[in-house]
């Protein structure tokens, strides 16, 4: 509605944004036309209102994760075996922290609707009733196949690893400044020109606020003002449902829905070509959604000779991210806060929170589907409409926590609230927790939080798995290992080793080879299985190890014996050792972590890169996944709410995206320099003054990176 005094204010920043890229397009010379547009022989378009909603979708898109019922269902009927599987996969993963700490809900009389304004119609204590599995099994070769090549489709923010992300905030109890303190560094695919720009959005006497926004978005997404400060982290839920249609056998362009046959929509498109010629295709939709299979060619991989699997996501549809950013940009209090973040609709987000007035708040932002007649887990063959996603949790419900007594606030992707406690289904997948179980302890045990210490946790890289597991490992060796010399001695470090992801040390390489061969020797039944769909198993291991759970500790390969935790530990020591000197040699000099474990951030066309060296980190909160490493922090921010000024931060890049500029890297030299004396990595201050006078005459040194954008709402 353009009459409500949001939305017009909104519309009049997409304008502004608007006119000033075409104002740059309009003024393009062969000097000032960006290298990549001369490399592909292509000007660009005028920028529109409908572009810039278009790339808030791609957004919301790329942070939905991916089609998780087909993953599930192929790992489900390649094990075979539902009681393995449960224990595999279970609903809740063992020795996490989840995120709300204590549920805040609000008034269901403020906020009767789900976020975006959808009327909801379910309330706690209405529960989903699983169909069985065979009703809408897929052929493996189908599975396989649409898994395969859907793969990049979920790659639009350049994240080619599971996404992740952290945030955190101390309240003024456990704040050194008496005031809180906010930190986020959301973890993203690194490339070159930055995903980020770094930004101060001022409209005179309305608005004043700085932080990162994504080139094409009217707003700041992470970042602060006057009064409050804010970040994102990736909740990671299951928002994408996948239907398998029954067809008409006599006309393929019908499916059966509530007894009767219903006619596919049918859409004709185009993508246009810088040559001039046109490539068509068709997309075909039914209740539930499109028929992916129409868009990636498997439709012949199963009995049906026509596209019927269906995908719903919540996304589709008029959805309100860019209303949302805009009203958090211009919030002062922690009613507005919420007022704002009942807009945000896709994908859900953990918004971490705090202000002047002390307060702080976490909020699973998001709308989450309260699904009719199935879990949600497996596709699912929906005929008729008792089953679907037939509402959303209502906005006043969603998980969320305010000024909790234990003075803090944190996620890090984990599981967003404790499932014996909350009424709703939340279905994930969500991150291993690992992250999360570690920046809880560190807020937990630091009485008195500085802004150093957040730049410090944003650099923490010690391996929480490894300090769980390693223990066990090292003892098994030495009550059951074979007293080889060799692998004593390339062992030996393991014993004192801190568990710090550090690039000058092998004790990180070894780890990464024996966690693989911890999966490969305990998880022996599942070998068949491509590895890359058992991401996030070691938790498992870890509680297997611990409570020496007997079934997965022998190895099933051998006949005759059966191994015990120790022998199958001690086994897979050997496995990591020689395995690891297969592949670098006998020489230790070649082990060390930092010589293959390096940093790239790598240009959007592979012509160049930014970095290569040694990165410290892995499955940390300095996240650095992988060998190599092209996803981590994409943005680090720590904002002190009792000193704004004194708030900073920092991205792997620069503020300009000519690779010529001196401005094409600069800041990644801070962000990438670690300082051994105070364990933290470089930041700048985030200066945050309303006129370029202020900017100015405090701008001493000539080095501020800050830009201030003006437009008139």
């Amino acid at each position: 509605n353009s009459a409500d005094p949001d939305v017009a204010y909104t519309l009049a920043g997409i304008d502004a944004e608007v006119a000033g890229v075409n104002a740059f397009i309009n003024s393009m010379t062969s000097i000032t036309t960006p290298f990549e547009f001369k490399v592909l022989g292509f000007k660009p378009q005028p920028w529109t209102r409908l572009d810039v909603f278009i790339w808030a979708k791609m957004m919301t898109w790329g942070l939905s994760g991916g089609i998780y019922d087909l993953y599930r269902q192929w790992i489900r009927s390649t094990i075979d075996n539902d009681t393995m599987y449960n224990e595999l996969f279970p609903d809740v993963m063992p020795y996490e922290v989840p995120i709300v700490p204590e549920q805040t809900n609000l008034s269901l009389v403020e906020y009767p609707n789900a976020p975006g304004g959808v009327v909801v119609s379910s309330y706690p204590g209405e529960s989903a009733v699983q169909i069985s599995a065979e009703e809408a099994m897929i052929p493996q070769a189908k599975l396989q196949a649409l898994m395969s090549l859907l793969a990049d489709v979920f790659q639009p923010l350049g994240q080619d690893e599971i996404l992740g992300s952290n945030n955190w905030a101390v309240a003024s109890s456990k704040s050194a400044t008496g005031m809180p303190i906010l930190a986020n560094d959301p973890h993203l695919g690194l490339q070159a020109p930055s995903l980020w720009y770094e930004a101060q959005i001022v409209v005179p006497g309305q608005l004043d606020v700085t932080g990162v926004t994504l080139p094409g978005l009217p707003a700041v997404l992470l970042g602060h003002n006057d009064h409050i400060a804010w970040g994102f982290t990736n909740v990671g839920a299951d928002v994408l449902d996948i239907f398998v249609e029954e067809l008409n056998p006599s006309n393929a362009s019908e499916y059966t829905y509530n007894g009767a046959y219903r006619s596919l929509a049918v859409y004709d498109e185009n993508i246009h070509t810088k040559e001039g010629t046109d490539i068509p295709f068709q997309v075909k939709e039914s209740v539930h959604g499109p028929l992916i299979d129409s868009a990636v060619g498997t439709y012949g991989l199963d009995s049906e000779s026509q596209p019927n699997i269906a995908m719903n996501w919540t996304g589709y549809g008029i959805t309100h991210e860019i209303l949302s950013a805009g009203k958090l940009n211009r919030a002062v209090n922690l009613t507005e806060y919420y007022d704002a973040l009942y807009w945000w609709d896709s994908p859900p987000q953990n918004i971490i929170y705090a202000d002047d007035a002390g307060h702080i708040a976490i909020t699973c932002a998001g709308l989450y589907p309260i699904r009719s007649g199935y879990t949600g887990e497996y596709p699912v063959a929906a005929y008729n409409d008792s089953i679907g996603m037939t509402s959303y949790i209502p906005y006043a419900y969603i998980p969320r926590s305010v000024d909790p007594v234990q003075g803090y606030l944190q996620s890090a992707n984990q599981r967003s609230i404790d499932t014996a406690k909350y009424g709703f289904q939340l279905l994930g997948p969500f991150d291993d927790g690992y992250r999360g179980r570690r920046i809880d302890y560190l807020l937990n045990h630091t009485a008195s939080v500085t802004v150093d210490d957040m730049k410090m946790f944003q650099a923490d890289s010690l391996e929480v798995s490894a300090q769980e597991i390693v223990p066990y490992v090292v003892a098994a060796w030495d009550s059951a290992g074979d007293g080889n010399g060799t692998i004593n001695g390339i062992m030996n470090p393991l014993r004192t080793w801190d568990y710090v992801m550090d690039t000058d040390v092998y004790t990180p390489t070894l780890w990464m080879y024996l966690e693989d061969a911890i999966h490969y020797v305990v998880l022996d039944e599942l070998r068949s299985i491509d590895s890359s769909l058992l991401l996030s198993r070691t938790p498992i291991l870890e509680m297997i190890i611990k409570e020496n759970y007997s079934y997965y500790l022998d190895d099933h390969t051998t006949t005759g014996q059966v191994e015990n935790r120790d022998q199958i530990l001690a086994s897979a020591l050997v496995r990591a050792i020689n395995e690891m000197v297969q592949e670098y040699g006998t020489d230790p000099s070649n082990w060390i972590y930092g010589v293959h474990h390096r940093v790239y951030v790598d240009h959007l066309a592979d012509f160049t890169y930014i970095g290569g060296g040694p990165q410290r980190g892995q499955n940390t909160l300095n996240a650095a996944g992988g060998w190599r490493v092209t996803h981590g922090p994409s943005w680090r921010m720590v904002a002190d709410l009792g000193n704004i000024q004194k708030s900073y931060g920092v991205y792997p890049g620069g503020q300009s995206g000519n690779m010529f500029s001196p401005h094409w890297d600069d800041l990644f030299k801070l962000w990438y320099a670690f300082n051994e004396t105070t364990q933290q990595y470089g930041y700048h201050q985030m200066y945050f003054y309303s006129t370029a006078a202020a900017f100015q005459a405090a701008d001493t040194s000539g080095t501020m990176v800050e830009r201030t954008i003006t437009f008139v709402g």
